[in-house]
């Protein structure tokens, strides 16, 4: 039999979020709630399913590979150069993508300890090493991150706000590394996931296009999958200097998009009021839920996102519990939080289940 790669011996697949479906069949259950994948609960707006399905009629052809029309008007709203888009099968592609163009078996990238773990694992799909630098109150620290990235660093992966944890960089703390960044000289550029930036309400925060425009070298990644409710349809994209955009053209798969998210991505674009009006559901919801929290005597880290990292105690166990109820959420011991579960925001009955069913589980 052909052998796979020596670099795939150690390497683990990521485990998504399970499906309804399967919790259903598995443990016999009439209702079943996911709250595990940080998704929008609620309906896509209008104008993206009647994209959809009004694209539905040409699925019979190929999309536009080079989604023209979407980069055009993201350049518009990110206020960048079409030449500064990459667009991807979700956020997820482009990280990898990085990976395959850049990363040689004798590079290295920073990430933080409980960081979203498919930035170490397109590090370890190319053998590449992986420098991992402690958080600081389960927040990234820039500074010691930046500090620790030298010669053979290519990216230092931020996630603001963070997943898992929720939390987030302040503008100060951005600014600080980009001082040290300059005082050793290091060709590491800063990768910024920006995935749950519309659930930001903190004063302090800022997004990393503000130091793009400036001129600052470094990668945004953003996502469909969240605020915009487009998550099945897998469409992420990133704003990166024009020559590193080249080079992940040159190396992305044809048609790594479809015309449905690429239509569906158009139309979501304009929808500001939908966002506005989604986001400060999912807001409310995550205030009522960290006071009944708060109420039962358990420990949460503070959110930026639209999802809680809480203390049950022992993770794995509480979410194996929460399965046989109908609950679906995530289990964080593969971040090393092993006494933690991550549950995204939902309908407000979604977030009633989820409680009833922890006190149960708790005896509270």
């Amino acid at each position: 039999m052909i052998k796979a790669r020596k670099a795939l011996k150690s390497f683990s697949p990521y485990v998504a979020g399970r499906p309804v479906s399967e919790i259903r069949r598995l443990y016999k259950l009439s209702k079943v709630v996911k709250l595990a994948s940080n998704e929008n609960p609620y309906d896509p707006p209008v104008k993206v399913v009647k994209a959809v399905t009004g694209g539905a009629r040409e699925v019979n052809r190929y999309p536009d590979s080079n989604a023209y029309e979407l980069k055009k008007k993201l350049a518009l709203k990110m206020g960048v150069k079409a030449e500064n888009i990459v667009v991807g099968n979700g956020a997820d592609e482009i990280i990898e993508l990085l990976g395959k163009a850049f990363l040689e078996t004798s590079d290295r990238i920073v990430v933080s300890r409980h960081a979203f773990i498919r930035y170490r694992m397109t590090a370890d799909l190319m053998n590449a090493a992986t420098k991992t630098v402690n958080m600081k109150n389960y927040t990234h620290d820039l500074a010691k991150m930046a500090n620790a990235a030298g010669a053979k660093d290519k990216f230092i992966f931020i996630a603001n706000p963070s997943n898992p944890t929720g939390t987030y960089n302040s503008k100060k703390e951005i600014e600080e590394m980009f001082a040290v960044l300059k005082k050793r000289k290091t060709q590491a550029i800063p990768v910024f996931d920006e995935a749950y930036v519309d659930f930001t309400d903190a004063p302090d925060y800022v997004s990393a296009i503000d130091y793009f425009r400036r001129g600052k070298k470094l990668i945004i990644l953003r996502t469909f999958s969240k605020t915009y409710g487009m998550a099945g349809l897998r469409l992420g994209f990133a704003v990166a200097p024009a020559e590193i955009c080249a080079i992940l053209e040159r190396i992305r798969p044809p048609f790594n998009t479809t015309s449905l998210s690429q239509e569906a991505a158009i139309a979501a674009l304009d929808e500001t009021s939908y966002v506005k009006t989604i986001t400060k559901k999912i807001l409310n919801e995550k205030k009522r839920m960290e006071k009944t929290l708060s109420a039962m005597g358990l420990k949460y880290v503070p959110s930026q996102a639209n999802f809680l990292l809480i203390n049950v105690g022992y993770g794995n166990k509480i979410f194996t519990e929460l399965l046989k109820m109908g609950v679906i959420v995530r289990g964080m011991a593969e971040y090393e939080l092993p006494a933690y579960i991550r549950v995204t925001i939902g309908k407000p009955a979604e977030n009633d289940f989820f409680i009833k069913c922890l006190k149960k589980i708790k005896g509270k």
